[in-house]
């Protein structure tokens, strides 16, 4: 009986299986997902800026779009409304979507296009629109399907740098092709097959926000109110952010034992605890194995501050938040001190080491 069973489980797990079939695929896609693995190597998302002369110049990291999550989909598309393009990213990793605002226009030198077609398809999938602008004629089709899983909007976006306007055909899928003359700069047009007039539609500007400080999940002047941590002997504890600075200012510094700018500021941290209406506590990103190491750094470089450690999956409290509703520990760099008023709001981000007084 026990051979038997022994035998069907080799069975199911050794099955023959030549690569690319269907069930290798198949096996491999699911165990891929299920184990949370990169299907392309974890490769980061870039951005490139068409530098106008057959080359490219990587942008990824001064753009903010440089990200490890592994993007999978992005839809471009101006998402706000105001001449440029944005991009929204899905990314494969802790399912995760970020959407990236274009800054680099200044509102005015664009033409945005949509098409109604009257002989094929409405939305004319397919057609060409060609832009003569100030750099010559550049032409862009019209598809709904454009990134993995991803629809794009039914509409084009056209650079126009400091031209007052530019001449505007459309190549309609049945092949004909319509002259609809010079459209001013910064406007918004529908082109109808057959009209050879363009037709303004209204903007409908819709800003978006301001991004978060990098690795934070509040914004200047918010209140955090209460954080659950774990304390030095390991039990969670309910810290009000605003009772701890009392009358003066409460700073948490963000460390880890694996940081040497942070291990090194941790005298100074403590000599200026207490000074000014300031009191200062750690807050540890240290994963549980590596608490031991960071207590034995606090008590010997800075044996007086209060120090805490990051509490997750823990039992809900009333009025009480984990850390990660202050923090996303996976992009915040270290060290970084959170500054708060009395009232419990953010007033300030410090990046890097403090500097003393």
């Amino acid at each position: 009986m026990v051979a038997s069973t022994a035998k069907c489980e080799s069975s199911a797990v050794f099955e023959e299986q030549s690569v690319g079939s269907n069930a290798y695929v198949s096996r491999h896609m699911r165990q891929m997902s299920e184990g949370g693995r990169s299907f392309s190597g974890n490769e980061r998302d870039k951005l490139f800026l068409n530098r106008g002369d057959g080359t490219f110049a990587d942008c990824s990291d001064l753009s903010g779009c440089d990200d490890s999550n592994d993007g999978r989909g992005v839809i471009a598309a101006d998402f706000d409304d105001d001449g440029d393009v944005d991009m929204f990213i899905h990314h494969t990793q802790r399912e995760r979507h970020t959407l990236q605002r274009n800054e680099l226009g200044d509102g005015g030198g664009f033409l945005k296009v949509r098409l109604r077609a009257t002989t094929s398809q409405y939305e004319a999938i397919g057609a060409i629109v060609t832009v003569h602008g100030p750099h010559g004629p550049v032409a862009d089709l019209m598809t709904r399907g454009a990134g993995f899983a991803s629809c794009q909007a039914p509409e084009l976006v056209f650079g126009l740098g400091e031209s007052e306007g530019a001449r505007v055909e459309v190549r309609w899928v049945g092949g004909e092709k319509e002259d609809f003359g010079v459209i001013a700069a910064g406007s918004r047009v529908l082109l109808v097959e057959g009209s050879g007039k363009a037709e303004a539609f209204e903007a409908r500007p819709r800003p978006l926000p301001d991004p978060l400080p990098l690795g934070l999940n509040i914004e200047i002047g918010k209140d955090i109110g209460t954080l659950l941590l774990n304390n030095d002997a390991g039990e969670v504890e309910s810290v009000n952010v605003g009772s701890l600075a009392g009358d003066g200012e409460l700073w948490i510094n963000f460390w880890a034992s694996y940081c040497s700018p942070c291990v090194a500021e941790l005298p100074t941290l403590e000599s200026m605890d207490k000074s000014d209406g300031r009191r200062i506590i750690l807050v540890s990103a240290d994963a549980p194995s590596d608490i031991e190491r960071a207590q034995a750094i606090a008590d010997e470089r800075a044996p007086k501050l209060a120090r805490y450690f990051i509490a997750t999956d823990c039992e809900p409290r009333e009025n009480a938040r984990e850390i990660t509703a202050l923090v996303d520990l996976e992009r915040l760099p270290i060290p970084t001190t959170l500054v708060f008023s009395s009232e419990g709001t953010l007033l300030r981000v410090i990046r890097g080491p403090v500097q003393e007084d």
